[in-house]
């Protein structure tokens, strides 16, 4: 089957673009999913920037800023003169977050371009958020939405939710202007070093906002993750709430067996 068959066998069933959502993304999506479904093997060519533009009634813009967002998938590779080749039937993610220290907790941060503000607010807890950041019903606390993205490229690595107590208010301004990862930011206006990290992950769906925010398909599978970073003394420093799409971002450890000494 040529390319241009596959087009219009894969594609005989989604070859509008509706409204609501950017139109690359969308078109993005359809080649992932005919990529996914066997209808372009590894090793195949994709339809043609022309071939495209006229099946989805787009421009050769929107087609080439969807091509770029399947190679920065590891999807696709293109060479002139040649087309658009398949490269992968799945996408691999894109960082895998080795950890075998504290230290290594913060590394996705210097892999990741600066962090995104989309939202800072003052909350009083309410029953859950208190329950979240182990405080009281009411405590205020500051709260800040950002996303960060991959160095060099345009795709979200995760939507974050940060909280931390107004008494780190300083640590706002530095993120914003020093765009500094935020727990350095508390650590600097604390004068106090993160000690300890507490994890805890769970598998999720992604809600319609989180999708439009990660140009990604809302319902699509993602890694939940949430951490409590402490001082020395156990003192909650900072709270964050992360949202990774499954295909982007995965996490390692690895754990050793330290066998308690034999008494003699």
């Amino acid at each position: 089957m040529s390319p241009a068959q596959a087009l219009n066998y894969s594609f005989q069933k989604s070859s509008t673009i509706t409204v609501g959502r950017a139109r690359y993304a969308q078109l993005a999506q359809s080649l992932v999913d005919s990529i996914n479904g066997g209808d372009y093997p590894v090793g195949s060519l994709l339809p043609t920037e022309a071939q495209l533009c006229g099946h989805f009634s787009v421009s050769r813009t929107t087609v080439r800023q969807a091509l770029r967002q399947l190679q920065d998938m590891g999807l696709v590779s293109s060479k002139a003169g040649v087309g658009t080749l398949v490269r992968a039937k799945y996408v691999k993610p894109q960082y895998v977050h080795a950890v075998q220290s504290v230290s290594d907790i913060f590394q996705y941060a210097k892999a990741s371009g600066a962090p995104k503000i989309l939202v800072t607010e003052e909350i009083d807890a309410d029953a859950s958020e208190a329950e979240l950041l182990r405080c009281t019903v009411g405590q205020r606390w500051i709260k800040i939405e950002s996303t960060r993205t991959f160095t060099r490229q345009e795709v979200p690595m995760g939507l974050i939710h940060a909280y931390f107590p107004p008494a780190f208010s300083a640590a706002l301004k530095l993120i914003i202007a020093r765009k500094e990862p935020m727990y350095t930011a508390v650590e600097t206006v604390s004068g106090e070093q993160i000690y300890e990290v507490e994890q805890e992950f769970r598998a999720v769906t992604i809600s319609a906002r989180q999708s439009r925010i990660l140009k990604v398909k809302a319902g699509s599978a993602g890694l939940y993750a949430i951490r409590h970073y402490l001082n020395s003394s156990g003192k909650l420093m900072l709270v964050t709430l992360s949202v990774y799409p499954a295909d982007r971002f995965s996490y390692a450890m690895r754990l050793r067996y330290n066998p308690k000494p034999t008494k003699e």
